[in-house]
């Protein structure tokens, strides 16, 4: 009952100072708290006994924003409202019920499309040779569009990077977890070129230093690839902005023939998933792909050059044999399938072997299991193949007395 006569600005508070314990950004709290007080405003709620799940799923659905940011918002509100359940002051909580939407490719508002590796070098000449742009020297930027193509950072772990954080000697660049998205941290190798260009460049600040300057990302990018002759959106809807770049390291790489597990490491992703949305295909690369199968009919030629198709060679190259044999060395004999009349006479052969073996081991006893057909009077009507396990325990003496009857010796039967 207290908490429930206090207003939620109030709870939203005592919300974002638990948030603050978790070591959040202060842009992650600053849009959570933007977040719920808009939702607070549009769906008219005052205390806790106004929070309706209906009306602010109706709020969602009346959204005229991305997908993902609808799904932000579900996100936002079900942590608050955990957060008043696990505290004692929302007695049920039936927001956690509320589903988030499914983003397809069909939602992406912003769409982004790689560089190719020749757009690349044309944005890091323009921008070298490009005159400064707020204080940032082209020089400067083209450092900056190398180091994010080559290692994939981000464009926030880009400016907080310090002089101290580069190690030339093993040409490597280390990223702190307080200033990394999964807050995990990072150590990245870098090419042995691109690490003696930025420690020349960096020869002059000390190791506390930031090693770049960075304002206005997405207007710096813009500009230079204006000046380099690169669309900044093409004709299928695709944008080329600052985080393009890191698609296009995902894009390269996945073209060098990588391995997918090694480009994971590279990007920082938690699965496999998340790289393969990273990666894109080029123009002109499927049909590369598909030009580079082997010629079949170069294959076939050689193929009946070095007698692969012995059987066929000598009469028709062209036709493939109807009977192929398992080897190219044996002789025809071996090499023809045998007609029914040879199989026929195979099979009777065996089965009289095999009652030449029953007469020796069985001959002359009447006691016990071991009997013969005649005087017991039975006769075996369903007739079976003769196995070769069977005619192997036919000649043992402590086996009993097998009936095999010869084809052809009665009648048929149902």
């Amino acid at each position: 009952r207290t908490a429930g006569k206090n207003r939620l600005e109030a709870h939203l508070g005592d919300f974002v100072n638990s948030l603050k314990i978790k070591r959040s950004t202060k842009q992650h709290l600053a849009q959570v708290e933007s977040m719920l007080k808009r939702v607070f405003e549009d769906c008219q709620f005052t205390v806790i006994s106004d929070l309706d799940a209906n009306r602010f799923t109706a709020f969602v659905n009346s959204l005229n924003t991305a997908v993902k940011t609808k799904r932000i918002y579900i996100a936002v509100v079900k942590q608050f409202c955990k957060f008043l359940h696990d505290t004692g002051r929302l007695p049920k909580n039936h927001f956690q019920l509320i589903k988030a939407p499914r983003v397809l490719k069909t939602d992406q508002v912003h769409p982004r499309r790689p560089l190719s590796a020749g757009e690349v070098s044309r944005l890091i000449h323009a921008a070298e040779t490009g005159e400064p742009w707020r204080g940032i020297s082209g020089r400067e930027r083209s450092l900056i569009y190398r180091l994010s193509v080559e290692s994939g950072l981000r464009y926030n772990e880009t400016k907080t990077l310090k002089v101290a954080d580069f190690d030339f000697t093993n040409a490597t660049v280390s990223v702190w977890d307080g200033n990394e998205k999964a807050r995990r941290g990072a150590t990245l190798p870098l090419r042995a070129a691109t690490a003696a260009l930025i420690q020349d460049f960096l020869r002059n600040k000390t190791p506390q230093a930031a090693a770049f300057t960075l304002k206005k990302g997405y207007l710096m990018i813009k500009r230079d690839l204006e000046k380099a002759g690169i669309p900044y959106q093409d004709e299928a809807g695709r944008f080329c902005d600052w985080h393009s770049l890191r698609h296009s390291t995902a894009s390269l790489l996945i073209q060098t023939g990588a391995n997918p597990k090694v480009i994971q490491a590279i990007m920082r992703h938690a699965t496999l998933m998340m790289t393969e949305n990273y990666t894109h295909v080029y123009t002109g690369q499927q049909r590369e792909t598909i030009e580079s199968l082997p010629d079949f009919e170069i294959q076939q030629a050689e193929a009946v050059k070095t007698g692969t198709y012995d059987c066929v060679a000598k009469t028709d190259p062209n036709s493939l044999p109807k009977n192929c044999p398992k080897t190219a060395n044996q002789s025809e004999n071996i090499r023809t399938i045998p007609t029914n009349f040879q199989n026929t006479e195979m099979t009777r052969n065996r089965h009289s072997e095999a009652l030449e073996g029953q007469k020796t081991a069985f001959s002359g006893d009447k006691s016990g299991t071991a009997f013969s057909a005649k005087k017991s009077g039975r006769q075996d009507l369903n007739l079976r193949p003769l196995r070769p396990e069977r005619s192997a325990l036919a000649k043992l003496s402590y086996s009993p007395l097998i009936f095999i009857n010869e084809p052809g010796l009665y009648p048929k039967s149902g």
